[in-house]
């Protein structure tokens, strides 16, 4: 289910997720309101104005008087401007904010093994109402390669080991097949009343990091562990696209950033730990599913990282993101998902951990910025120690 239904928008744009891959096209909204013991309250659901509609008939039928067109103060909104978003339905926004994070990217085939992905900023040469000469200004996001036959048939020996965890773990697994907001609430005090704008918000980045993981799982084209071995035997459907890389790993980590980011936390603050700790619970349950390898998270884990600072940059004026390359083909096979002890910058990251370019940094595009302002706004009163 889309975060968007839980708000009770009409149709979402699809959330991140549904059995690992990309999201479907977003259900009718639900009810979006409170239950508790007493039921649901009226005033916050917005089943309330569903009726049969030859009863608005027959009301305005007996109701009518003579049309006067001064009834309404009507006014033409000002164009293109950020503050019509607060009129729109949710996944309305996420549309708009979806066609604003994906128009400068650009993504290419880089080498026999690999891809990447580049912010491509565009400078118009010639006046705003002639055909644009443009130049551009080619900024590095994130780049994957994939490893070598030899490294995954070594990791699907983890895989069938991990298979010992599964009894124990397979609630989670199945409860974090569909985007996981009650993982995350369980963290950050995290409610469709409460926080309706940060909901929206990690919607929101879900939807760029599937968007993007896409694009990287059909350029590497890597085999799931259930085509390397019948004794795989995953306990859930095996995706049908591309291993690497994880795409539940890729979200987990760039809500865990943005999380972090919204509530201005440092990597030391126990809320951050906790986050990252969840992300790596949530990837480290597909590899113990069966439909994923650990190098599947371990990649996933720098392009989540690495699209949450982008994410944030796009959305918040004067942040940077540092782009990142992952080289799959120095792995031999033997390595796990251990965040601790593999720092993605510096000189202590693992081999497979490169930088991409310098840091970079990109406007705040109006939409973005207003959406990251309202959810901001929701934390007014959080006060971190």
């Amino acid at each position: 289910m889309s975060i968007l239904s839980i708000l009770g928008g009409a149709g979402g744009a699809g959330g991140a997720g549904g059995a690992g891959g990309a999201g479907g096209a977003g259900g009718a909204g639900g009810a979006g309101g409170v239950a508790g013991v007493f039921g649901t309250l009226p005033l916050t659901n917005p089943q309330i104005f569903a009726t049969d509609p030859y009863t608005l008939v027959s009301s305005r039928d007996a109701t009518m008087v003579p049309l006067d067109l001064g009834s309404y103060p009507v006014v033409a909104a000002a164009l293109d401007d950020p503050e019509n978003m607060q009129r729109w339905e949710p996944w309305v926004r996420a549309y708009v904010c979806q066609a604003a994070m994906l128009e400068p990217l650009s993504f290419h085939k880089v080498g026999s093994q690999g891809a990447a992905i580049w912010h491509v900023e565009s400078h118009p040469g010639s006046p705003p109402d002639a055909p644009p000469a443009l130049t551009v200004t080619p900024k590095p996001i994130a780049r994957l390669s994939r490893p070598t036959i030899p490294a995954f048939k070594e990791q699907l020996k983890k895989v069938l080991s991990w298979a010992d965890l599964r009894e124990e773990r397979t609630a989670e697994i199945i409860a974090q097949i569909d985007p996981q907001f009650a993982f995350w609430g369980s963290v950050v005090y995290l409610h469709p009343s409460r926080t309706p704008r940060t909901l929206e918000l990690i919607n929101m980045c879900m939807l760029l990091a599937v968007n993007v993981e896409m694009q990287f799982k059909h350029a590497l084209a890597c085999w799931r562990p259930i085509e390397y071995s019948p004794q795989v035997q995953p306990i859930i459907t095996t995706p049908g696209h591309g291993s690497l890389p994880s795409g539940h790993a890729t979200q987990a980590y760039i809500v865990a950033h943005v999380l972090q980011a919204l509530l201005d936390l440092p990597d030391s603050h126990p809320v951050s730990i906790q986050l990252q700790r969840q992300a790596a619970r949530i990837a480290t349950n597909r590899v113990v599913s069966g439909v994923h390898f650990p190098v599947d998270s371990i990649s996933g884990r720098l392009l989540g990282t690495t699209l949450g600072e982008y994410f944030v940059a796009r959305y918040k004026a004067g942040k940077k993101w540092t782009p990142r390359d992952f080289d799959g083909p120095v792995m031999t096979g033997q390595e796990d998902l251990m965040p601790p002890t593999q720092p993605l910058d510096g000189p202590n990251a693992p081999d497979f951990y490169k930088p991409f370019g310098a840091k970079s940094s990109a406007a705040a595009t109006g939409v973005l910025r207003y959406m990251w302002d309202r959810a901001l706004k929701e934390w007014e009163h959080v006060r971190f120690q």
